[in-house]
């Protein structure tokens, strides 16, 4: 929960596959920084991050969040080469939608 004011949002994390702890942290500390940039109440944050194994797509990292925002489900994706490009992305669009929700 988060009240928008003096906490955090707790950022609930499910890997699959080759996952670094790195990157769990990146994809956290992204969907956090949306996060603080809007008013309201965060009631849960989810993130799932996934690598693909062999054989691999040409994007196999993949990069999922989803925020309930004053009531409001929020869904960000995408996929990427790698797993820090593939957070950045989500990051942008789940800011890009926080932004229309706010």
């Amino acid at each position: 929960m988060h009240d928008g004011k003096d906490r955090e949002p707790l950022v609930q994390t499910v890997t699959s596959g080759r996952v670094a702890e790195d990157d769990v942290a990146r994809a956290e500390r992204a969907v956090r920084s949306v996060l603080a940039g809007v008013p309201g109440r965060t009631a849960s944050a989810r993130v799932t991050l996934t690598v693909l194994g062999e054989p691999a797509p040409p994007r196999p990292a993949l990069a999922q969040a989803i925020v309930e925002l004053d009531g409001r489900r929020l869904r960000a994706q995408a996929a990427a080469r790698s797993l820090p490009e593939a957070i950045e992305l989500m990051q942008h669009r789940l800011a890009h939608k926080a932004s229309w929700a706010a």
